[in-house]
């Protein structure tokens, strides 16, 4: 073990990441001497297993794992994580027109559908606000929305409402995507994930593309640790949306940089 992380710990939940991701996480700790500690964690439980807390945890693992971390005051620690700042509305205040979805509508499930008279074939972007996941962004016709709001008229959805905030946009014609791992305002690890729509994983990304996001830190960050997703619409880049940390998928991201780096960011601050 490395004294200088004698306090601090990865947990990690194994039945989420992939095979090689897990095993890559573990190397990673392993290497630079901090203690690494795997969990499996049962969908949409109430509880953490046990697991050793004497020492400051970083977690890292499903939207259910950093739920019931973030409720325990010590774990919450390891959590790079605020639901006010971490919101698209946030980012949009912030960085303006450099957010591709700048000139969208953040509004309820029900002020779109009772104050909008769309046609049902018109195509909208939509996502959620806040970085909760409860659905994934997409393209939809309007008809569409229109029956998903019929069905959550019907059901009780923690996670999900008629007045849940949503972003309301046009479609965009996105060539390039690709996730940024930001600590302390500096990009750290990168990897591309989408071309023209279509899943495709490549490490690293443009040294453009860093400087842009480089840039964007140099005004505001959401947090010390967390991702920006980057895209190329036209000639232009844009911030997607940004994400927490701990739950983020690395595609293929260099996660040995990654680990070094939140480690050292961590043991500063606890």
């Amino acid at each position: 073990m490395n004294e200088k992380y004698k306090h601090i710990q990865w947990v990690v939940q194994r039945n989420l990441t992939s095979q090689s991701d897990f095993e890559q996480l573990k190397d990673s700790c392993h290497k630079i001497g901090v203690t690494f500690i795997e969990l499996d964690i049962i969908p949409f439980t109430a509880k953490l297993p046990e697991f050793d807390r004497s020492r400051n945890s970083i977690i890292y693992g499903s939207t259910t794992f950093n739920g019931l971390a973030f409720e325990d005051a010590n774990l919450r620690k390891g959590l790079f994580f605020d639901e006010v700042t971490f919101s698209i509305e946030n980012y949009i205040e912030k960085w303006g027109r450099h957010m591709l979805n700048y000139d969208a509508s953040v509004i309820t499930f029900k002020e779109l559908i009772d104050g909008n008279n769309y046609s049902p074939d018109k195509l909208l972007f939509i996502r959620p606000n806040d970085d909760s996941k409860s659905f994934a962004g997409e393209v939809k016709r309007f008809e569409e929305i229109g029956d998903w709001y019929e069905k959550l008229k019907a059901v009780e959805n923690t996670n999900l409402s008629l007045e849940s905030k949503i972003v309301v946009s046009e479609p965009y014609n996105i060539h390039y995507e690709w996730r940024l791992w930001v600590v302390n305002k500096k990009v750290v690890a990168a990897s591309k994930y989408r071309e023209y729509f279509k899943l495709r994983k490549e490490e690293g990304c443009p040294a453009d593309v860093v400087s842009f996001a480089e840039e964007r830190c140099q005004h505001y960050t959401p947090h010390e640790v967390f991702v920006m997703d980057i895209c190329l619409c036209g000639d232009e880049y844009f911030i997607v949306e940004c994400g927490c940390m701990n739950g983020a998928g690395f595609y293929k991201a260099n996660i040995e940089n990654i680990v070094s780096n939140v480690t050292e960011y961590f043991v500063s601050t606890v």
